[in-house]
């Protein structure tokens, strides 16, 4: 991923629509900072490093207030495992044991969401190599039972899921080719059936293609899960990647029209990639449910890489919708959204003198499918999150990207969907970082009605910063505040911490659900957006704070 460093030329250090109001207080999760990769009963050894993380509310229970929970990479004597902690009655709790498969690997990049009745249940998607499928990295997702019961047996538990993979080993890979590295995942509870229980969809990249002989390069995937009567049971007829027995209650079917053969271009193909462009590198997906009782899944992510149909060379931002297709896989097909689709229904097939679709019928096809501010200019780090600024409506995704902004460094940009069919850049088309320096790995979520951000910025010295913002003032007149003036600090200390140069997640207590009333109805009356970050330096350590 490229990092530039260099000093922009621009005098503006923040650009917003109005003034600033009072900035709200940042406090620590616990108060007196104690970092969160912490707990030698259960194997977090805090003086070895932690790693990426990521955040989410949730409750165990339906409609009692949520806490904040996270995610994530902690070393271990052998190999990087895998943690869930949630914050309760003042402190950070271990819920159950490692989730790595294989506790001799490097588990790496975990994504946490809640699905289930009443969004009461955990998932986490991840991924590590597995040595029964041959050594690559493969995609897992694991659900917490709190307490025993016909679905868990033990409580306190991470059970994994999926159908086994690898011939009785019971490896539940999620993989489309169990043979191909795959990594990144990012899981939603969401469901497209309004009333229905959330189910977790996860996305993620894999090596596929070797169009026009170019080699493999990541595709972006998605899977559903499919629910069993008895655990072990067989999956049913048809269900792809695989129809084997699921390991335990959930199999996971791949959605999408098939695009792709894992040897060639187009003949026969089976895989259902989202990628805009398949002969270069689809990277780091994000997905959510917006829209009408939150129904409509969407995902976002970046290209990258020289392309071999003749097609852009630069990083470029894409989103894409779920519609209904009872022909494809998973019951639906992929429409691309950009900034000018509108009017226009760009699905993304095998079709056209590319047989990738209309979006990759030329560039200027795929600029109209691109998110980006400049088409030419390179963006990357894309996140989605749901909701509304206006208590009552349908939510809407808003999406949050680094781009590059001409003089070497990148800049935060936010956009969002308008009138269902393309996107429009929000905060009058201003990045919302700090021009002078460069800023990257961003993260977004909806807390009630308002939109909150953070990402990094690089200083000089190599050190990196985050910092927290979030838009104010509804709908009519928003305006944007941040909320870390010169970075999310150490606390206790005024001193700003020096974090990793990966994102650092942020995450509500009540974000934009059915459950929520799409952020009005807030459970338990609790509301906050909250956040972790991992420090640099040897251990790297996680502390996570709220506003």
């Amino acid at each position: 991923m490229k990092r530039s460093r260099m000093a922009g030329a621009a005098a503006v250090a923040m650009v917003a629509l109005t003034a600033a109001p009072v900035l709200a207080a940042i406090v620590g999760l616990p108060a007196n900072g104690t970092q969160v990769n912490r707990d030698a009963a259960t194997g977090i050894n805090p003086n070895k490093s932690g790693g990426r993380t990521d955040v989410v509310g949730g409750s165990l229970t339906a409609g009692a207030a949520e806490a904040p929970w996270i995610t994530f990479e902690q070393k271990a004597a052998t190999g990087q495992h895998i943690f869930v902690r949630a914050f309760k009655n003042g402190a950070w709790h271990t819920q159950g044991q490692s989730l790595n498969i294989d506790p001799t690997v490097e588990a790496e990049a975990p994504s946490i969401d809640f699905a289930g009745p009443g969004r009461t249940v955990p998932w986490v998607a991840w991924y590590e190599p597995s040595h029964p499928l041959g050594g690559k990295t493969q995609i897992f997702a694991s659900r917490f039972c709190a307490v025993a019961n016909a679905l868990c047996g033990a409580g306190n538990v991470w059970i994994p899921e999926g159908q086994d993979r690898s011939g009785g080993s019971l490896i539940p890979s999620l993989n489309i080719h169990k043979h191909r590295a795959a990594e990144n995942p990012s899981v939603a509870g969401g469901t497209l059936t309004a009333g229905a229980d959330p189910g977790p969809w996860v996305v993620w990249q894999e090596e596929d293609g070797n169009v026009a002989g170019s080699g493999n390069h990541n595709q972006i995937f998605v899977v559903k899960p499919v629910k069993n009567a008895t655990a072990g049971a067989p999956c049913p007829v048809g269900t792809k990647p695989s129809s084997g027995n699921s390991v335990s209650f959930f199999c996971w079917q791949q959605v999408g029209l098939e695009r792709l053969n894992k040897t060639d271009s187009f003949t026969s193909p089976t895989g259902p990639t989202l990628n805009i462009d398949p002969s270069r590198d689809g990277i780091e997906p994000d997905i959510a449910f917006t829209g009408p009782s939150d129904t409509v899944t969407w995902v976002v992510w970046y290209e990258k890489g020289p392309s071999h149909i003749g097609l852009r060379g630069n990083e470029q931002v894409f989103a894409a919708k779920i519609v209904g297709n009872g022909a494809a896989d998973g019951g639906g097909q992929w429409q691309a959204v950009g900034n000018g689709t509108a009017g226009k229904t760009e699905t993304l097939d095998n079709s056209g003198i590319k047989h990738f679709g209309h979006c990759a019928a030329s560039k200027p096809s795929e600029n109209a499918c691109s998110l980006n501010k400049v088409a030419t200019n390179d963006a990357e780090d894309a996140r989605i999150a749901a909701g509304t600024l206006v208590s009552g409506n349908p939510t809407v995704p808003r999406i949050v990207w680094s781009e590059d902004l001409g003089g070497g460094n990148h800049g935060i940009f936010v956009s969002r969907l308008v009138g269902g069919d393309h996107f429009e850049l929000f905060n009058a088309g201003q990045p919302i970082s700090n021009i002078t320096h460069n800023a990257h790995n961003p993260d977004i979520v909806f807390n009630g009605n308002e939109p909150s951000v953070s990402w990094v910025e690089d200083l000089p010295g190599g050190v990196h910063k985050m910092f927290v913002g979030h838009f104010t003032g509804g709908a009519v007149t928003p305006s944007f505040v941040l909320d870390t003036p010169g970075g999310v600090r150490q606390l206790p200390g005024t001193a700003a911490a020096k974090v990793t140069d990966f994102r650092q997640p942020i995450a509500s207590t009540c974000q934009a659900t059915p459950f929520t009333a799409d952020g009005t109805t807030c459970p338990g009356g609790i509301s906050f957006p909250f956040f972790s970050f991992t420090t640099k330096g040897s251990p790297r350590r996680i502390f996570a704070q709220r506003q």
